[in-house]
């Protein structure tokens, strides 16, 4: 069971022309910097919205228990018309509204097309209603029960077939083409996304972008309560991720007994004073670490004193000679953050260790905090993962520590929820 809870969010400027009204009065260089940093503060402009990560349907039913209101509009990519679409219908009542938005399916009898129960949430066309009639009348014949009336949503949903996932953004908020008597919504309280058996895969970047693209679709004054996203790769990462001010006020206790591991915890902070301040929650006495991006080695000098030893890598060969002369009993190498080989290749040539891996590693590199810094970020840390299996990477980067706002960990979500319905007062104050 994870120890950690996540519960903040990333936090924007109210008003963005404040930052362009600034630019005209600003130097060459602050210009840049100016600019620079307003297209980083642009890519969160939508984070107030929090992502919730399952990893079943069960768990997103549950999200949708605690999220979902009656009366509420909820929009569903990926439906599948079964027991999701069915959850979600039950739990906004017979006032809400659903959009569920699948890819057209071929009628097969196998597989999760077996679960689809198409006709509770589509209105039968009125050519074929006396076959439809004819087909109700010879079970309730032959003694087969039909669909009871309360499994029928048709007063409440609106499905929506896609010819291809890239028409997402045209039919869900394009202009409505559509004979129907129904607005389309132009506002979601709830946004569930579950595409993985559409596209076919579940990769970060795939569920990130198209998160993303959705939530800026929609105006900051009509952001969703919350967007549950099934994903085992997210589901994962969210688990994994520790946002550091979480760690430093207790919010967050980093596990005793966690050992070493392809998919290690990842803790994302920004700037050196805040990236140090990880060290005695992280580092055990007898810790071989290992430092990418170290730079005049000051943090390799804190990092080795805290630990067994650190080794500090850094690709410019000017650099590492300046950390030598200043810090001649640590070992440091021309390196690079993507040579993972390399980086195993060091721990024996340099410390005569021959255990494989390392158990820590610390990661500041510049450019993980632009606009590609998620993709690069990612792969970095997956990069690391899989090739040294470090108990923890702790990595200095923007975009990171507002992933780490962003995510939620369902089932910290949900023992929250449980423990408020548990405690009476809890559930008066909640109310």
């Amino acid at each position: 069971m994870r120890k950690c809870y996540h519960t903040d969010t990333v936090t924007t400027p109210d008003h963005p022309r404040f930052w362009f009204a600034n630019i005209v009065h600003r130097t060459r260089r602050d210009r840049a910097l100016l600019v620079l940093q307003l297209i980083v503060v642009m890519l969160f402009a939508g984070t107030s919205t929090p992502i919730i990560c399952c990893t079943s349907a069960n768990e997103v039913k549950s999200a949708i228990t605690i999220y979902c209101r009656e009366n509420h509009t909820v929009l569903e990519l990926g439906a599948e018309l079964g027991d999701v679409s069915a959850h979600i219908c039950r739990t906004i009542g017979p006032n809400g509204k659903a959009v569920l938005v699948d890819k057209k399916r071929k009628e097969v009898t196998t597989g999760r097309c077996k679960l689809r129960n198409r006709e509770a949430f589509v209105k039968v066309e009125s050519e074929s209603n006396d076959h439809e009639n004819a087909v109700t009348q010879n079970k309730e014949e032959s003694g087969e029960s039909s669909k009871p009336k309360e499994d029928c949503f048709i007063d409440r949903a609106t499905v929506i077939e896609l010819d291809e996932l890239s028409e997402w953004n045209e039919k869900i908020f394009g202009p409505d083409t559509s004979s129907s008597s129904t607005p389309r919504p132009t506002q979601y309280n709830v946004i569930i996304m579950s595409i993985g058996a559409i596209i076919g895969h579940d990769l970060y970047m795939t569920m990130l972008s198209l998160a993303d693209e959705i939530l800026n679709c929609l105006p900051k004054e009509h952001q969703p309560l919350a967007m549950i996203v099934k994903s085992k790769k997210l589901y994962s990462l969210s688990r994994r991720l520790i946002h550091p001010h979480h760690l430093f006020d207790g919010t967050v206790k980093f596990p005793d007994d966690v050992q070493r591991s392809a998919e290690p915890y990842i803790i994302a902070g920004v700037k050196v004073g805040e990236y140090r301040k990880t060290i005695p929650f992280t580092v055990r006495k007898d810790d071989a670490i290992l430092e990418v991006g170290c730079h005049f080695g000051r943090t390799t000098k804190i990092l080795h004193d805290a630990g067994k030893y650190c080794i500090g890598v850094d690709i410019g060969p000017k650099i590492i000679k300046n950390a030598k002369k200043q810090y001649p009993e640590i070992p440091f190498a021309v390196g690079d953050a993507w040579k993972t080989m390399q980086l195993l290749k060091f721990k024996k040539t340099l410390m005569e260790d021959d255990e494989m891996g390392y158990d820590l590693v610390y990661a500041d590199i510049g450019g993980l905090s632009g606009a590609d810094g998620h993709l690069e970020s990612l792969s970095l840390l997956d990069s690391l993962g899989y090739a040294l299996e470090p108990r923890c990477i702790v990595i200095k980067s923007t975009c990171m520590r507002g992933l780490a706002s962003k995510l939620k960990f369902f089932p910290d979500i949900y023992n929250k929820y449980q423990a408020v319905e548990r405690d009476p007062s809890a559930k008066r104050a909640k109310r």
